[in-house]
């Protein structure tokens, strides 16, 4: 046993190394036996709940019978917000009646709350250790420029879908630091038949007073309101969904809500009164908080009033994700692809504002910066259905590329999200998944943070958030206890769960394409485990087992994400 930051970490004993080992290579058929509830396609007995910020709190079931089949869907639209979480999500009323339009994945999991690393994920559908762009930035690894210096712009999405026959689009923001070292500035990447993006990096967040490159022609936009960014977009949008000839892909990506939060002038009246949730985590001191959360202080008064002021403008730049939304889809209707189109929305990360203390940001593996909104609405797909399934970031590539009848390559690290769509319950999947962050923001960056969690490795199952800092500080939550992530438990948890977590989380952290869908379905202690409590190293605080059958996660005693 070793101290670490003045938090004791169990140490996994070499017996109960090998004993891992043998659960691991025999997982296979224990997984076969392990109870319905572990396979995929089984929803929760609830409608599109009502997602409260950064947990999923069921409402009464309203779930509808699709219209349509999968087998009409010909095209695919995707909506990515920028930095749009659950609880923004939720105080929008357009976007928050989605969920009955449609069919959520309630845990749907980015591989890294950063913007950069997790577009890249899902242009790559690779994890952040495998892809490698860490960062927003070239000088701290990541960025654009990380992007094409590796050649990965020329083999991820939409060059598998464009090399089978699919007309590829991208409208709106790219990878940060786009267009920095291509031949010009009106350079189009790999894999688009139709690009649309600005060129002004940074000040594009600003929403007005611009350049855009529209497909290889150079424009300047100005500070009226008809120059506002998403407007501008949106109009390209429509009139591509107007012209272009099926089977499409349309990726529609947002600068909104990021911060500054620019919103749409005709929103200049709105969202008044309303303020950041106040959830049980917000400005609240946790329960065994280790170094870098516990030195963080209760925010003041006129710290919070700074973060509502904030958080309504964050939601006056969320309406136009509505406006995204209601306008392609009304399009997609008048072209006659609503019948024949899905249409995703999601967001590339979320953010946290004032919830453990953290004023506003992300780059955490808390719920509120790591779970996104996920929604897919389009032929075969129920509406109102919620499913709590773990989901990642990297599942959207197969997905996307299964439905368009293109290839994947074979270093691809996620699932094909169907069977959890079509609530298929005999079809295997993943118990877990990873959330990395592996680089630092420094300033410049439009995300950085002086206050920052450690770079971490973070494994998230429908029971568990188990994290591992690269500081060697380690945090665990039991997510059916306590939903909101308050009560740091890794001491006080049977050493058997947390050598299980801790197994998993080392197969996820260094997998690669097939491995990892071997490794994200690997036990966390959510079944009966044979593993001897004498194999494993207990901590002083460790409450001993009974039986082997205190290994089974705890009793929910409020409801599940």
């Amino acid at each position: 046993m070793t101290e670490v930051h003045g938090r004791k970490r169990v140490e996994v004993t070499t017996a109960a190394i090998v004993t891992i080992s043998v659960i691991i290579a025999v997982f296979g058929m224990v997984f076969l036996g392990t109870s319905k509830a572990a396979r995929a396609g089984e929803t929760d007995t609830q409608s599109a709940a009502t997602l409260d910020g950064s947990t999923g709190t069921p409402s009464a079931p309203d779930v509808q019978p699709a219209t349509g089949k999968v087998q009409d869907i010909k095209n695919v639209v995707m909506i990515l917000a920028d930095d749009l979480d659950w609880a923004a999500f939720n105080q929008v009323p357009r976007l928050a009646a989605l969920k009955q339009q449609g069919t959520t994945l309630s845990n749907f999991v980015v591989t890294d709350s950063l913007c950069c690393p997790s577009r890249a994920s899902f242009m790559r559908s690779q994890f952040v250790h495998n892809h490698r762009v860490l960062s927003n930035v070239k000088k701290t690894g990541g960025g654009w420029e990380k992007f094409q210096s590796q050649g990965l712009q020329n083999d991820c999405l939409p060059t598998w879908l464009q090399k089978s026959g699919i007309n590829t689009s991208l409208i709106g923001k790219y990878l940060n630091g786009f267009p920095n070292a291509t031949p010009t500035e009106n350079y189009i990447p790999p894999g688009y038949n139709y690009f649309v993006t600005s060129t002004s990096k940074n000040q594009a967040y600003q929403g007005f007073n611009y350049t855009l490159n529209e497909n290889g022609t150079l424009k300047n936009y100005g500070n009226t309101p008809k120059d506002f960014m998403n407007t501008v977009l949106l109009k390209s949008a429509t009139d591509y969904i107007s012209t272009v000839k099926t089977p499409f892909f349309l990726e529609f990506s947002s600068y909104n809500p990021h911060t500054p939060a620019p919103f749409d002038p005709k929103y200049a009246g709105t969202h008044n009164t309303e303020t950041v949730p106040r959830t049980p985590s917000f400005n609240v001191v946790g329960t065994n908080e280790i170094g870098w959360l516990a030195a963080r202080p209760v925010l003041a008064p006129h710290r919070i009033e700074n973060i509502d002021r904030l958080w309504r403008k964050r939601l006056r730049s969320t309406e136009s994700i509505a406006d995204t939304y209601e306008a392609l889809q009304a399009r997609l209707k008048a072209t006659g692809h609503s019948k024949d189109t899905l249409v995703i929305v999601t967001s590339d990360n979320g953010y946290h504002a004032g919830q453990h203390r953290l004023a506003t940001g992300k780059q955490t593996a808390f719920s509120e910066d790591a779970i996104v909104p996920a929604i897919f609405i389009g032929p075969g797909i129920a509406k109102g259905a919620v499913i709590s399934k773990i989901a990642s970031m990297v599942d959207l590539g197969p997905t996307i590329s299964k439905i368009l009848g293109a290839k994947t390559p074979n270093f691809v690290d996620g699932r094909d999200l169907m069977p959890l769509l079509l609530r298929q319950p005999d079809a295997p999947w993943r118990t877990a998944t990873l959330t990395e962050s592996l680089s630092r923001t420094l300033p410049g960056d439009p995300d950085y943070s002086p206050l920052e969690a450690p770079e971490f490795h973070a494994l998230r199952s429908e029971n568990w958030l188990y994290i591992e800092y690269l500081n060697k500080d380690v945090e665990l939550y039991n997510l059916k206890t306590d939903p909101y992530e308050m009560n740091n438990v890794q001491a006080s948890t049977n050493p058997a769960i947390v050598a299980q977590l801790h197994a998993q989380l080392e197969a996820l952290k260094g997998c690669s394409g097939p491995s990892c869908r071997v490794a994200d379905a690997m036990p966390n202690g959510t079944w009966i485990s044979p593993l001897p409590q004498a194999t494993v190293a207990p901590t002083d605080n460790a409450t001993p087992a009974a039986s082997s059958s205190a290994l089974v996660a705890p009793t929910p005693s409020s409801p599940a994400q």
